[in-house]
Parts: C-alpha cells; structure tokens; sequence
C-alpha cells in the first residue's frame, strides 16, 4: 500500500477563534507505569500544511488568552485537527489532566470513535504519557518537542486501526512494567526527529527494529512505519525519513546501524541519528528517542 504525500509541512494550533476556550483541569489518578497506546494517527495528519510558526510549540497548552490566527484558526474545528490535538495532548500531559475546549462545530463524539469527547460543543482532551507535563504553564522547549515528535511518530499508522503497542524509552514516564514488556515482545523500531521547527525538510526518522527487520509477523502485519518502502528509498512506508536498522542485527557481517546506544533491560535505543553509520556518523544523535514494540 503506497501512502498519500506526506512530504508537506507540519499544521498544528493552539487558538481556534475566539469561541475557543482552553481550560487545564487535573484529577488525581492512580500511579500507573503502563504506556501501552493505541496507534490510530496518520502522518498526513500531521503533515497537512505548512506554517511558518507553530503555536503549540510556542505557547503554553492551557492559556485562555491565545489570539486566534487567521491562517489556522479552523484546525480544531475539523476532526483532523482535532485528531492530531488529541495525541499531542496524550504525549505531553499525564494521566488524569486534561485540556478542555469550547467547539461549538464539534459533533458529539467519544471513545473509541475518537481519543477525546465531545458533548455539546465541549471537548475534552486527555493526557496520558505526560512527557512535557509543564507545558499547561510554559512553552515547549527543544528537549520537549522531540519527546512529543517521538510519541507522536511512534503512534502513528499507515492503516486505520488502533491497535495497542508498547512505547519505551529513557523518560521517567515511559517505564513499562513486568506484565507489559512480557506481553509485547517483538522489537518495531525507533521513532525520533523534530516536528516543531519551519525547516523545509520535516525532521521525523525511524530506524527498523530486531523484530521488524525479521519479517511481518504478529502485531507488525498492520505497522509500518519503521519498514522501507521499496517504491521510495529513503523513506518508510508511511512517509518518514528511513534510517536504517536501529543496530548492527547481523554482527558476523558488519552492516551500518542507526543508534549507538541499546539498554537491554529496558529495551530501549538512544543516541540514534537520522541516517545509518558503522559506528561513526557525521549528523548529530537525538537523545530523545521512543521504541516501539507488539505482541508475536
């Protein structure tokens, strides 16, 4: 299945007119350390438009007093846009926060149709993973929008399905727990980049992990994102940047990898660049980085 045109910029936004209203609301919830997610975003959702500045990043999540753009000021008010807020919100704000908005276009809707809810023209965002909690208050600094590009990438699908996957990686909240990393044991990739920049070139790379570069099997038959797509070198198969293998799989042949560093016991890569190398690479490693793994 070849994916639609992915090559376009990042359209994402806070404000959406003057009707909108955010609201940050927190309840207490009990301390988990699952992150299984389920995968049900497409990359051309997050790929729909480019703008020159990107206010998620550059605002804070809860602020009320956001103005609204003319030029993205109906994103929330379609159900694209209010798909890709969703996960943003999922990946930065943690269990039992979340973000309310006023849309009086929005259809009621509510889980599983959608990851939020929406009663009446209020909408109710969830977090989940909390991997940029403080950006209720702040803006997003660097080292938090590669952490929200990673959890958005590894969440993306090239199929519309949600099926559940498990996220690792070095932040605290990315711990899984001994059931979770039983269950879902076979090795998708890694996802790393940056989203939120005006460069021209998007910068979202996944390397192929242990278990994808094995075969199709098991929960991998309905992800793609971390396999090369023949028809387009360099890319995977839903469009992002294809690093290579995440390690060297077949060390008695020494072939280039993709990231430096693997902690076996937590299953995790880091240090991972946006192309392969043999131990040496001539681009910068991203430290924020979330591999992905399904069950058999």
């Amino acid at each position: 299945m070849k994916p639609n045109t992915l090559t376009r910029k990042l359209f994402l936004v806070l404000a959406v007119g003057a009707s909108l209203v955010f609201v940050a609301s927190t309840a207490q919830a009990a301390e988990t350390h699952n992150r299984l997610a389920t995968n049900r975003l497409a990359t051309n959702r997050l790929a729909t438009n480019r703008l020159a500045t990107n206010r998620l990043a550059t605002n804070a999540l809860s602020s009320g007093n956001l103005e609204a753009n003319p030029d993205t000021a109906e994103l929330l008010q379609t159900e694209d846009g209010r798909e890709v807020y969703y996960y943003v919100v999922s990946c930065a704000l943690p269990e039992g926060t979340d973000i309310q908005a006023t849309i009086p276009e929005a259809p009621d809707s509510a889980p599983p149709d959608t990851g939020y809810t929406c009663v009446s023209g209020q909408c109710v965002f969830p977090g989940s993973l909390g991997l940029a909690d403080y950006w209720q208050d702040r803006k997003l600094d660097p080292k938090g929008q590669r952490w929200i590009t990673a959890c958005l990438l590894a969440r993306v699908n090239l199929h519309d399905t949600a099926d559940a996957i498990s996220l690792r990686g070095t932040a605290p909240s990315l711990t899984v727990g001994q059931g979770e990393a039983e269950i879902y044991v076979v090795q998708e990739g890694a996802f790393y980049g940056n989203i939120f920049t005006d460069s021209e070139d998007l910068d979202w790379n996944a390397c192929r992990g242990s278990g994808q570069a094995s075969g199709e099997f098991g929960g991998l038959a309905l992800r793609d994102c971390a396999e090369p797509d023949p028809n387009n070198p360099g890319f995977t198969m839903c469009g992002l940047k294809y690093a290579g293998d995440c390690a060297d799989f077949e060390p008695s042949v020494p072939t280039p990898y993709a990231c430096r560093s693997f902690e076996a016991d937590e299953g995790t890569y880091s240090d991972c660049h946006a192309e392969e190398g043999a131990g040496h690479w001539a681009s910068r490693p991203y430290r924020q980085v979330i591999t992905t793994y399904v069950s058999p």
